[in-house]
């Protein structure tokens, strides 16, 4: 490696200094040549600056371009999720239909298996005014002996589960990879 007592000692065994400061003597000699000196040195401050310029413009057409093709893979990115889940939609709502369609051919076949008719509202339970379904002194039976239940709430139940079925299915399409 050399060191700065080396090149000091070439930069004197050249004159560089010497050079240097007869050029600049040799410059000011003369009014025109001061001029043309400084226009030379203005236009390789230009020149340099006009490089500096190209690099930086070079350097925002590849940010531009690289900005453009994220953006794209971006939007189509969105395209392909939005329909992802729009089919997603689209096959849980089906589901949902035939679900529910199976629901009331379900419901229609345990209604006519178990003999279950249409409750009557009882006069004397309206009469009471409490609405409860389980009465004070129960009998020795099983309590489901002593409730009724109307279609119109098998309905809603198996409705709720039908529902409740089609959304879990839904999300678990959401977590598997497309």
């Amino acid at each position: 490696m050399i060191g700065p007592a080396a090149i000091w000692a070439a930069i004197k065994a050249f004159g560089i200094w010497g050079r240097i400061g007869a050029a600049l003597r040799w410059i000011t000699a003369s009014t025109a040549r001061c001029w043309a000196a400084l226009a030379i040195l203005a236009l390789a401050y230009a020149a340099w600056q006009f490089r500096r310029a190209e690099d930086w413009q070079n350097k925002l057409l590849d940010a531009q371009a690289s900005f453009a093709a994220e953006r794209k893979a971006a939007a189509s990115a969105k395209a392909a999720a939005e329909t992802r889940y729009r089919s997603l939609a689209d096959n849980a709502d089906a589901q949902h239909d035939a679900a529910l369609a199976q629901g009331d051919a379900r419901l229609a076949a345990y209604i006519a298996a178990h003999r279950l008719r249409a409750s009557a509202p009882d006069p004397a339970r309206a009469a009471q005014g409490d609405g409860s379904a389980i009465p004070e002194s129960p009998t020795p039976g099983p309590i489901v002996a002593a409730l009724t239940i109307s279609e119109a709430d098998l309905r809603i139940c198996d409705q709720n589960y039908s529902y409740a079925l089609s959304a879990h299915l839904w999300a678990q399409g959401l977590t598997k990879e497309p």
